[in-house]
């Protein structure tokens, strides 16, 4: 279950304020338009109902709030594969000098 956290409310927020100044992506609009009614309900309990209900009340369309909430999902998983990314070299560079210690021993 999601539950909507300060710091869900003020991402929220950042990301409606940052679509209405700058305009939705192409992009995402087209991908929210081809989604079926029961992907829609898959993203939106992924996502939050809360979420929704901000967007539309900040003066999106269904559409829009979904874009909005698929654009959101690819930053994330960026980031994550960021992450995930900097975790694998940090170790592999810690694997590589446990091995040059022992070889040197």
């Amino acid at each position: 279950m999601n539950d909507f956290s300060a710091e869900h409310a003020a991402e929220f927020s950042m990301l409606i304020e940052r679509a209405t100044q700058d305009r939705l992506k192409d992009e995402y609009l087209k991908k929210a338009s081809a989604l079926l009614e029961s992907a829609e309900k898959h993203l939106a309990l992924r996502i939050g109902r809360h979420f929704f209900d901000e967007s539309t009340k900040a003066g999106f369309t269904k559409i829009g709030a979904i874009a909005l909430a698929l654009e959101r999902e690819d930053e994330q998983i960026n980031e994550w594969r960021q992450n995930l990314a900097q975790i694998r070299a940090e170790s592999q560079s810690e694997s590589h000098q446990t091995h040059s210690v022992l070889a040197a021993a």
